[in-house]
């Protein structure tokens, strides 16, 4: 156990006299000495948060009610290194392919070039970008597709029954480094979470936390983590999760790249998650409603006033104030 002394520089640029400010603690800066308990911080990240904060964050994590489990229910998307033919790889074969040309991701151009039998279709699975999957709303039409084979594909005699791919990914046999090469994915993951109803977390936003409803299939990279539940309505989940009360949380309590957040799996696990009654539900799940139907319509269209609904209608469910909202609303604000 041992006490930290912490000062913090605010602003986005510092010049020596501010260096200078927070090292005889004058100014306004932040500065804060704070207790740390080792057995209140194990398997756990050490957070540095304003006093300010601390009553908030507090009581959002008194209203939890509702835990993702980490196995069955989280899990990140497909890890295939060789998904496009890069420069490198290019050279080792001997530039005998153009750099860009698709590996284990396909575009539909080269799908229909490989004329695969009906059983190699089915190994063809329809994937996904941020370019289909935004805020809320997931649009359905794919550019890409992923030859999905799984670990089962190690084994060379799996690939057999499908000549056409075997004959395609035979020509990056040289330069493919998946533990399971030369035929299947790095890292397929559990096919179960690609299907159906989900929710599809960007791994690094720029801006704010993005989590997008989709219930058709939809196969992912590593670039996103799948959220895959029975327990909860999953269009709640989704509002929940793209409200500001828990861009505030992850502001404070995840992890950050600047003003990026990095919403790997482990801050997805430790938001607190607060399920009301369904009939303080069902307002929330109808405005989700209206703005993936807003998006399928349009997708640049402004879906503002939903969404500060849903966050003034989350504000209620933790019970806070209105001082405590202006101070959320501030710290997503960047003020």
């Amino acid at each position: 156990n041992y006490s930290v002394d912490y000062r913090r520089v605010s602003l986005e640029k510092c010049t020596r006299e501010i260096a200078y400010e927070l090292l005889s603690k004058t100014g306004e800066h932040e500065y804060r000495k704070f207790e740390l308990l080792a057995s209140n911080f194990i398997d756990k990240r050490i957070t540095f948060v304003k006093e300010s904060n601390d009553i908030i964050l507090d009581k959002i994590k008194s209203k939890e009610n509702f835990k993702l489990d980490e196995r069955k229910e989280v899990a990140q998307g497909i890890v295939a290194p060789q998904d496009f033919l890069n420069q490198k790889s290019a050279e080792v074969l001997n530039n005998k392919i153009p750099v860009g040309s698709g590996i284990f991701n396909l575009t539909n151009d080269e799908v229909n070039k490989l004329n695969l039998l009906p059983n190699e279709l089915k190994l063809i699975k329809p994937f996904y970008t941020t370019e289909q999957l935004c805020r809320y709303y997931g649009n359905i039409s794919n550019k890409l597709w992923v030859i999905y084979t799984d670990s089962s594909f190690k084994n060379q005699k799996a690939i057999t029954p499908y000549p056409n791919l075997k004959k395609h990914l035979d020509l990056y046999s040289d330069i493919i480094t998946s533990d399971n090469k030369p035929y299947g994915l790095h890292r397929s993951r559990e096919e179960f979470f690609f299907k159906g109803e989900k929710i599809i977390s960007l791994r690094k936003c720029p801006d704010k936390p993005i989590f997008t409803y989709t219930d058709f299939d939809c196969y992912v990279s590593q670039t996103f983590f799948i959220i895959k539940s029975g327990r909860v309505t999953l269009k709640y989940l989704t509002a929940f999760l793209n409200s500001k009360l828990i861009a505030f949380w992850l502001k404070n309590m995840g992890k950050m790249q600047g003003h990026a957040y990095q919403i790997d799996k482990g801050p997805i696990l430790e938001i607190p998650i607060y399920v009301p009654d369904n009939e303080l539900e069902q307002p929330i799940v109808d405005l989700v409603d209206q703005i993936i139907t807003s998006k399928k319509n349009d997708p640049l269209t402004d879906t503002t006033n939903y969404e500060k609904q849903i966050d003034d209608m989350v504000y209620k469910l933790y019970d806070l104030t209105d001082e405590e909202i202006a101070i959320i609303e501030g710290s997503i604000n960047g003020k």
